[in-house]
Parts: C-alpha cells; structure tokens; sequence
C-alpha cells in the first residue's frame, strides 16, 4: 500500500486511480500455498503410518520396535501440529486479502471527496 502523496509526481489520488495501492498477491499466495502445505502435510501423515503398518508384527518386545513407535507418535504429532496449524491460517489469509481491498477502495473514496478536483474552489481549505 502506498499513500497518494507518495507517487513519482508526488500527487496521485484522484479519479485515475494512481492513489493508494493494495494487491491481494502476497496475502492470496500466502493462503494457497498454507493449504498446499495442509494437504502434503495430511498427505504424509498418511503415507508415514502406511510405511509403518505391520512393523510390529512378530517383533513384539523389542526396544526397537517400541523405539520407532515412538518415533513415529513423535513425527505424527508434529506433523498434525503442522497440519492443523495450516488449516486455522488459510481462511484468515484470504480474508485479509479480501478485507484489506475492500478498506483500499473505501479509503480511496474518502480521499476523492475531500480533495477537489482541479478547477473547483478549495473553499480556504
């Protein structure tokens, strides 16, 4: 976001629409790839306990054995950890970006009312 007073001209505002900027880029980018992330991260829990079915069949007793079921409790917290943490960012994301356009066209608009175009009375302002 840039103020109007900030341009090249060191003007902007106006009906040209040079005046604040906002883009939905970095927020919009930013949510997509949270949910991406959400889902390889769902996507490897999965493939973690698919790799470690039957490890314990006929192995029973072995401090390996209850050493990578620790391990892959530990990893499956931490990924359900990543996981739900993606899933509680992605909405608000979007919504800032939606949000923040929103406030930008407003703000503009109250700009457009209080400056007078070129050519009006400034009324001693």
């Amino acid at each position: 976001m840039t103020l109007a007073s900030a341009g090249p001209d060191g003007g902007g505002g106006g009906e040209g629409g040079d005046g604040l900027k906002h883009t939905e880029g970095p927020w919009t980018h930013g949510a997509t790839v949270v949910g991406e992330l959400k889902t390889d991260t769902d996507t490897g829990l999965t493939k973690l306990g698919q790799g470690h079915e039957g490890v314990s069949t006929g192995t029973e007793g072995l401090e390996t054995t209850a050493a990578l079921s620790a391990v892959l409790y530990s990893w499956q917290q931490r990924l359900k950890t990543v996981r739900d943490e993606c899933g509680n960012l992605e909405t608000p994301l979007r919504l800032v970006a939606k949000d923040q356009g929103e406030f930008e066209r407003y703000t503009a608009g109250k700009f457009t009312q209080a400056v007078p175009a070129e050519g009006q009375d400034k009324g001693g302002r």
